[in-house]
């Protein structure tokens, strides 16, 4: 009876306090309540909206990137990105591409328009920065409806410093408002709008308001706000329906634009007299059951206590036990502790599953690290390592950003002289050492079998397998760049293809010499070399030639630092009377130190001293 009595006026006393007491201030809990859902969903949009923004920014510029890395506005090519870019990122309405002089080339989808956007502001700031710009909400005269303008430079990667085109995307206001609805509907009677900087509507979770660039400055925006904080107001939206508001400046792409999410003080007003009520109702209930309920827990206190323990012996047992429910009637603490313990093994359990499942990971990466490993010794092993040709020093070092590379090197005994080929995959990593090491074995068969062909006609041969394979059996993109020279035993040699320069130092020169190479790009089409030309020229003794790939020159490119063609001649000068392999070494570790950090591109060196005959 002791026991029945302390628990009633334990129980009851602080119950009917904290009833009461909450009954008289529970008008300014649910404003707090009702101020923190307004304030949280005010900033989820916010995040959401810039996080589209930044999302279709970076989108735009990476699809800009890819045409100038591919150095073509062929039409049929670039629909077929636009439209890559659009599936992937429904925010867009419509892109189109246009030439150094703004002009429109195409565009997905095409809608007719003009394209004409010189005089824009987006198009201006573009080409004065270099870099992406973003509109305000204007209407396009691509799509010809209010939309919001993204416009990314086009360089190609033989002129970096010159403007090839643009790309610009339009940006779907629907979109904006079908992602404003979907994000405060969670939150009941709410109403969003996404204001420009001049308060005018972008985007608007109601369905039948206002339509967009409306002006509502006057009525339910706070103007541009100058600080990442949230801001609450009171007042009335434009039906002059009095609103409680939050406002949350877009801080993503420094557009000015502002998020204000409304909720109506009627609909605040009736949920804390409704909470008031339900509060009064359980209080007096309370009183009512007390009593009752303090007898059955005075008579079945040790009851939930003996489940606690059996379930703690079940499960250090190791066996699988289903866990206690907290029964009505058990004490506020035993309720805490049983939940609390439950809690606690569901997680011990959740933690030896992650462990389980992490060893079992561990397992899946160390076998994807053999199988690189296999593959790298597959590239790594078909590389020459003897270069046995009468009259010739031959040194090479190729040093790949990763374990499998894209660059291409090979020396080919032919008679007394021998075949040089030098070129670099698109790209890097295991789909370029795929296509590599393709382009290895095919024109190691074809200089092997056609002793006496030109090395244009190798190429030829070499480009028709490399687009059989990679564009028609693989269905991908990659493509090569690569020159062939054939060698001979008296300093004579001719070449073809394109690639980097080659260098020439004479053996009685200064400074060294340039020679370009022209040729087209392999594994893109057929048509591309049917017009190969041959060039050559001849070594005297002494005289030094240098093939590279374009990570060396490159390095520090992402900088715009690049180490470049004159640095790579200025140590060819200081290294000419070291032997070729140590040329090789000391090539790729001045390029490697013109940059501190990782490699961005694989770095390839061949050198050849003619020593005469």
């Amino acid at each position: 009876m002791a026991l029945f009595v302390a628990l009633t006026v334990t129980a009851l006393a602080p119950l009917t306090y904290l009833g009461l007491t909450q009954i008289a201030r529970w008008r300014e809990v649910q404003k707090r309540d009702a101020d923190n859902e307004l304030r949280l969903a005010s900033t989820s949009l916010a995040l959401a909206v810039g996080q589209v923004l930044d999302a279709n920014v970076r989108a735009v510029t990476a699809t800009a990137a890819q045409i100038g890395a591919q150095g073509s506005l062929e039409p049929s090519l670039l629909v077929s990105m636009l439209h890559r870019y659009r599936e992937q990122f429904p925010a867009c309405f419509g892109a189109l591409v246009t030439d150094a002089d703004s002009r429109r080339i195409t565009s997905d989808p095409d809608t007719g328009g003009s394209g004409e956007v010189a005089d824009r502001p987006y198009y201006r700031d573009m080409v004065a920065t270099g870099t992406t710009s973003v509109s305000q909400v204007e209407i396009g005269r691509f799509i010809r409806m209010p939309t919001v303008h993204v416009c990314a430079p086009i360089r190609t990667r033989d002129r970096p410093d010159r403007l090839a085109g643009s790309v610009v995307a339009a940006l779907s206001l629907q979109y904006l408002s079908q992602l404003t609805a979907r994000l405060v509907d969670p939150f009941g009677e709410m109403r969003a709008l996404v204001l420009d900087n001049r308060g005018r509507v972008i985007a608007d979770s109601a369905r039948n308001g206002p339509a967009p660039l409306t002006d509502l400055s006057g009525i339910v925006t706070h103007g541009p706000l100058l600080s990442g904080a949230t801001v609450f107001a009171g007042g009335t939206d434009e039906q002059g329906v009095a609103v409680r508001s939050a406002s949350t400046p877009v801080s993503e792409q420094s557009l000015g634009w502002t998020v204000t999410v409304m909720r109506p003080e009627a609909t605040i007003e009736e949920q804390s007299r409704r909470a008031r009520g339900h509060t009064l109702i359980a209080a007096l209930g309370a009183l009512l059951i007390g009593v009752a309920f303090a007898f059955a827990i005075s008579s079945r206190l040790a009851r939930p206590i003996d489940r606690l323990a059996r379930y703690t012996r079940e499960v250090t047992s190791a066996r699988e036990a289903a866990a206690p429910e907290p029964q009505t009637g058990d004490p506020r603490e035993v309720s805490q502790l049983t939940t609390t313990v439950t809690a606690m093994v569901a997680q011990l359990r959740k933690q030896a599953d992650d462990l389980r499942a992490r060893e079992a990971e561990q397992v899946v990466l160390g076998r994807l690290r053999r199988e690189l490993e296999i593959a790298e010794r597959i590239q790594t092993g078909i590389l020459p390592k003897r270069f046995d040709v009468p009259a010739l020093a031959i040194g090479a070092l190729m040093k790949p950003v990763e374990a499998v590379g894209g660059d291409y090197y090979d020396v080919m005994p032919s008679g007394p002289g021998c075949w040089v080929g030098i070129g670099d995959v698109s790209g890097h990593g295991l789909n370029a050492g795929l296509v590599m090491m393709m382009l290895q074995s095919a024109l190691g068969s074809v200089a092997a079998y056609a002793r006496e062909a030109r090395p244009a006609e190798l190429l030829r041969a070499v480009n028709r397998l490399l687009v059989e394979n990679i564009r028609h059996r693989l269905n991908s993109d990659e493509h090569a760049t690569l020159v062939l020279m054939h060698l001979d035993a008296d300093g004579q040699f001719v070449f073809a293809g394109g690639h980097e320069p080659l260098v020439i130092l004479r053996a009685g020169a200064i400074q060294c010499e340039i020679v370009e190479t022209n040729g087209p790009w392999m594994g893109i089409n057929l048509e591309g070399t049917e017009s190969l030309t041959e060039s050559g020229g001849a070594l005297a003794a002494g005289d030094l030639l240098v093939l590279h790939s374009d990570g060396v020159v490159e390095a520090g490119a992402s900088r715009r630092n690049a180490f470049g063609i004159e640095r790579l001649c200025a140590e060819v000068e200081r290294l000419r009377d070291r032997p070729v392999q140590e040329i090789c070494e000391g090539l790729i570790a001045a390029a490697q130190g013109w940059v501190p950090g990782p490699a961005e591109d694989d770095m390839t060196v061949v050198a050849v001293r003619y020593a005469g005959g």
